[in-house]
């Protein structure tokens, strides 16, 4: 089989290790004999991404009885891009000999072909022993690499037609304001661009145009793109984007803090930052699905990972016009994990089915390896709960309690109703229990009590009304509250997302520079869900601080909101007192504690303990949470004088140590008010 463009470039960018290459000998001149299938191997050149008048040294191994080894490469400057399917792709390729050094082949693409935002595609042509051509990586594949200086300045005004001088006067965004945000580059043909964002308008999930996708210097060649988004896909101006890598190639992406995501992306959603204007929280920047996905992860429920991108398209020859509107930087985006197989993989989950639901069925998202492949392991579960007769056994047999408590509780803290209609989750099935788990899904519609949606999914009318499982949903939702949801552990998650967009203290801002191109953009004025000055009207400041401060504020109102209507037991246990016992330098060979009496209308059962890393509020990121314990006890039957381990806490570190208390009718307290220290030796 030929390799594929991206996993050779994946070779290139050092990700995977190199592979066989198969060569295609041409229709018109069948083999005479075999073709070693590795006889092009280890093809690399460096740098990874030269800049303006570096030369460029390739290098690859071939195999021995190869004759005429030559480099080919095409030229696609800003403005001419040439696609896949165009029939310029098969010409205009200029050969250049490969040198023997040793047990490699080599060659020098000159420094006068590296120009700024040109790409270069290349490829390896041989002749076979039998005298057949071949071509490395394949005849419709080829390696590539992106030459690029470094990131330009950007001026704009918020409104450039306004009669208010302030409004209309640009401001110079420099360099180093968009340095701080990862840029992702899309080289494609300005008439396919403008098909796919505006013009095309279509519903389905045809992939009709290829690109070129730079990112961390690694170039992804051909890859597929179209508009993303169910009924509102084409209705707010600044829309959505879907990419889908070639076959065996794998977006190597990175977090905010320029840390690798545990498994790379075979799709590539992004979100525009700019929320439908009939809610009225434009300038929210994508905080609300950030933010939110975290809590699901920190909770425990498998959930998107997010970076904020910079999406700056070449299409046109001009990097930076005098328009404001047009040239490549296209303002800021949400990368968002794709729900599917590399999804299980980053979440460590077993490799099961997971389903797209949709008003009440669902379609195979990844088929598991040995899982059902007609959706019947879907349709028994379905028709499962849908019975009417199903018991609390089959409930603890079927789903994922544990799991579901803590989707529950986050959908209720940030207000994910938007799943009244069957929809923005997934139903994954774990081969190992058996049992089913709630993935989360789309959540801009959040973090608003007037956001869309009642709230109603399949098992919140079947589950929480059973007054055992009820209890234990309120010992997780309760846990999550002390924990988590929080002013102070919430508030500060917030700032540190903020802080990646919005440097505190800092003139000028990626976010700032991303509303002056969008809020008056023409395509605003489209209608649906745009429209233009609509940002920070939610905000009493008019300012991205201030839709900041909103969310925290929300914190507090929902918190308060939880607590009334869905934590409202007078007979949980009293919260018990934890305190100190140990040495006075909080030793971590003498974390000693001990709690206060037992105060409850029921029987005491048990006492549990935890210690919890923690960062200090307005440390860089990323931050430590408490709801993620470094260490936990056991549910104890007797409330003595407890010992923390020495080796769960290190010197230097910051800790919370809580103690909650269950009665025996199953219910927990809260947990205790933290006893917070520095570790020491």
């Amino acid at each position: 089989m030929r390799m594929t463009v991206l996993f050779a470039l994946a070779i290139l960018a050092g990700l995977a290790a190199p592979l066989p290459l198969r060569a295609a000998a041409p229709a018109s001149r069948p083999a005479t004999q075999p073709v070693d299938p590795n006889w092009c191997t280890h093809v690399t050149h460096a740098p990874q991404q030269p800049k303006p008048n570096q030369a460029v040294h390739v290098t690859a191994t071939i195999a021995p009885s190869f004759t005429n080894i030559t480099l080919q490469y095409q030229l696609v400057d800003p403005g001419a891009y040439i696609e896949l399917k165009d029939p310029a792709y098969a010409k205009n390729w200029i050969a250049l000999p490969m040198h023997a050094a040793g047990n490699a082949w080599t060659a020098d693409l000159p420094a006068n072909l590296q120009t700024h935002r040109r790409l270069i595609r290349f490829r390896i042509m041989a002749t076979a022993a039998g005298g057949q051509s071949v071509t490395a990586p394949g005849v419709a594949s080829n390696f590539a690499y992106f030459v690029y200086d470094d990131l330009p300045a950007w001026t704009g005004a918020i409104e450039p037609k306004s009669a208010a001088a302030k409004r209309a006067e640009p401001a110079v965004f420099p360099a180093e304001v968009f340095g701080r945000v990862q840029p992702y580059h899309l080289l494609g043909k300005k008439t396919s661009i403008e098909n796919v964002t505006w013009k095309e308008q279509t519903g389905g999930k045809e992939y009709k145009y290829t690109g070129t996708l730079v990112v961390n210097g690694v170039v992804h060649d051909h890859v597929r793109y179209r508009a993303r988004g169910g009924s509102w896909r084409y209705a707010m101006g600044k829309n959505m984007w879907k990419f889908e890598m070639p076959e065996g190639d794998h977006l190597r992406a990175t977090d905010d803090f320029g840390r690798a995501f545990p498994a790379g992306w075979s799709k590539v959603n992004l979100r525009p930052c700019i929320s439908m204007g009939d809610y009225g929280r434009r300038g929210e920047q994508g905080m609300y699905e950030s933010v939110g996905f975290r809590l699901f992860n920190l909770a425990g429920v498998p959930a998107c990972n997010t970076a904020w991108v910079q999406l700056r398209i070449i299409d046109e020859a001009e990097e930076s016009p005098a328009d404001q509107y047009t040239g490549d930087f296209w303002g800021l985006y949400l990368a968002i994990e794709n729900e599917d197989g590399r999804f299980l993989k980053a979440h460590k989950l077993p490799d099961g089915n997971l389903y797209k639901m949709q008003g009440g069925s669902g379609e195979l998202n990844h088929h598991g390896d040995g899982q059902p492949a007609d959706r019947s392991d879907l349709d028994a579960f379905i028709n499962g709960y849908n019975a009417g007769n199903t018991t609390i056994d089959w409930w603890r047999a079927h789903l994922d309690l544990a799991s579901y408590y803590s989707y529950r509780a986050i959908v209720e803290c940030i207000h994910h109703y938007d799943i009244g209609e069957g929809k923005n989750y997934d139903y994954y099935h774990d081969p190992k229990s058996g049992k089913w788990q709630v993935i989360p899904w789309d959540l801009d519609l959040t973090w608003a009590d007037h956001m869309y949606g009642n709230g109603e999914e399949p098992f919140k009318s079947r589950v929480l009304w059973r007054k055992p499982l009820q209890v234990e949903y309120q010992n997780r939702l309760r846990e999550i509250r002390d924990l988590l949801f929080n002013a102070e552990q919430t508030g500060q998650l917030i700032d540190e997302y903020a802080a990646i967009i919005y440097p505190p203290g800092a003139p000028l801002t990626i976010a700032e520079a991303d509303r002056r191109k969008w809020d008056y953009h023409p395509a605003m004025a489209m209608g649906g869900q745009s429209g233009q000055g609509r940002f920070y009207q939610a905000a009493a400041t008019h300012d991205f601080h201030g839709m900041v401060e909103q969310m925290k504020a929300y914190v507090k109102t929902r918190g308060a909101w939880v607590d009334e209507n869905l934590l409202n037991d007078p007979k949980i246990p009293a919260t018990p007192i934890a305190t100190y016992t140990g040495d006075k330098d909080h030793s971590t060979k003498s974390l000693r504690f001990t709690a206060s009496t037992y105060k409850g209308s029921n029987p005491f059962a048990a006492i549990q303990w935890r210690l919890a890393e923690i960062t200090a509020k307005g440390a860089a990121g990323p931050n430590k949470y408490e709801i993620t314990p470094a260490w936990q006890s056991e549910e104890l039957a007797q409330p003595d004088a407890l010992m923390i381990p020495a080796d769960a806490a290190q010197p230097g570190h910051t800790y919370r140590v809580r103690v909650r208390m269950k009665d025996a009718t199953g219910r927990w307290s809260h947990w205790s008010t933290p006893v917070e220290f520095i570790a020491a030796r």
